[in-house]
């Protein structure tokens, strides 16, 4: 398992090796806006359960950190003051850590939220945090806490992107089949 980086505006690329486990991919990675030397990069094994590692001095250092994480991560978004709080999405839910990955709880979700896709910080302000998924999207103004859903007006319901425009306070949302879609907060 491993990523590839540039840090020269991609006229050159090194890759950095993670893991030695065979059979093991990267799927998706995340620098902390916060201090660019801390990496999160998630994955599988040759058996699909979850690999997470944490990156520090700019990937020269790796930690394990899956900490009972099982399925495959599907997007990581880290807070962008606080380079410990750190959230995962995986198919069936969605992590929060506090402490860079020592451990991992469980949000909570109403029952129509599932296949968790995508993830988004405010930069401004890292107590709103979103969540895309197979049941729309979701809103947490407490740094993943707790959630409301803010599906409503999407056609499609199938969030597979998200992005936050902290410049102007605009949700953009990504949706399987339905185009693109935009809100403000």
């Amino acid at each position: 398992m491993g990523i590839v980086v540039s840090k020269n505006g991609g006229a050159s690329w090194t890759s950095i090796k993670i893991c030695n486990q065979t059979g093991s991919q990267s799927t998706v990675a995340a620098i902390a806006p916060n201090n660019a030397n801390i990496l999160y990069v998630g994955g599988v094994n040759s058996d699909w359960k979850a690999l997470i590692y944490k990156g520090t001095n700019g990937g020269a250092n790796w930690t394990a950190i899956t900490n009972g994480i099982l399925n495959q991560p599907q997007a990581i978004a880290v807070d962008p003051q606080d380079s410990n709080i750190a959230y995962i999405a995986t198919y069936d839910a969605v992590w929060r850590s506090s402490n860079g990955g020592g451990a991992w709880t469980k949000c909570a979700f109403a029952s129509n939220a599932w296949g968790f896709k995508a993830l988004a910080v405010n930069k401004n302000n890292p107590n709103q945090v979103f969540v895309g998924c197979g049941g729309g999207v979701f809103y947490s103004q407490d740094r993943g806490l707790t959630w409301t859903d803010v599906t409503e007006g999407l056609s499609v319901p199938d969030v597979t992107q998200l992005y936050f425009n902290s410049a102007n306070s605009t949700l953009y949302v990504g949706t399987e089949g339905s185009g693109l879609w935009k809100r403000t907060f």
